[in-house]
């Protein structure tokens, strides 16, 4: 169940170019730093990025190669 709104996507988009250039990220909403969770699906790297300030989540992929 979702607690708050979910990011547009605007924000996902700029979220998303942030996290796969290494750029430290805010969320765009509320100004919180993100915090981001890095695992892997075999080959590709996926985030689960997080504010802790306004509750929004985002899972970003990198893209196949």
């Amino acid at each position: 169940m979702r607690r708050s709104a979910g990011f547009s996507l605007d924000d996902a988009s700029r979220i998303r170019h942030m996290i796969l250039s290494d750029r430290p990220s805010e969320c765009p909403q509320c100004g919180f730093p993100l915090e981001a969770t890095v695992g892997k699906d075999g080959e590709r790297s996926i985030w689960l990025v997080r504010c802790h300030g306004c509750g929004r989540s985002l899972v970003v992929q990198q893209p196949k190669s």
